[in-house]
């Protein structure tokens, strides 16, 4: 990335400041402090972080879970202030690099229906809708698409 902008893997004391990101991103249901601290302490877990170091803050997150050959892209988001600069679209690469490179094949994902900006990254980065799940998402009630990625057939 350019001089500004740092990927990392995000530590214990960066999980106050992604919580809060997270509230801003999903303001209708987000995940906890704990539910963060919780998901750091699982194996197989990684979360990743853009790091805006002019500013002093984290921008963007990732949390991906690896057991085996099989990935859960659990969460990605961008600060919506940052949104259409790229970053999501580095931060995924970066994860799916990271995947690939801890041994997973195939990476799995649910987005919901009417995220129409989400699904177009993913699609742009090769993963393919693979069906739907009815009512996966409370607030508001919503359908999920699920995607997947063979990382075999990504360009390294």
């Amino acid at each position: 990335m350019d001089g500004r902008f740092e990927i990392r893997e995000g530590s214990h004391s960066d999980l106050e400041e992604i919580a809060a990101l997270e509230a801003v991103c999903f303001e209708n249901d987000p995940w906890s402090y704990s539910a963060f601290e919780d998901m750091a302490k699982q194996d197989g877990c990684k979360i990743y972080v853009i790091f805006d170091m002019q500013l002093s803050k984290i921008v963007a997150y990732s949390v991906i879970y690896a057991v085996l050959d099989q990935g859960d892209l659990a969460n990605i988001a961008v600060d919506p202030e940052y949104r259409r600069w790229g970053l999501g679209s580095k931060l995924l690469t970066h994860t799916v690099q990271k995947a690939t490179e801890n041994g997973v094949i195939e990476l799995f994902l649910e987005v919901r229906a009417s995220n129409a900006p989400a699904i177009g990254l993913y699609e742009k980065s090769g993963f393919a809708k693979i069906g739907t799940r009815r009512n996966y998402y409370k607030h508001p009630k919503e359908d999920a698409i699920i995607m997947v990625l063979n990382t075999n057939e990504v360009d390294k």
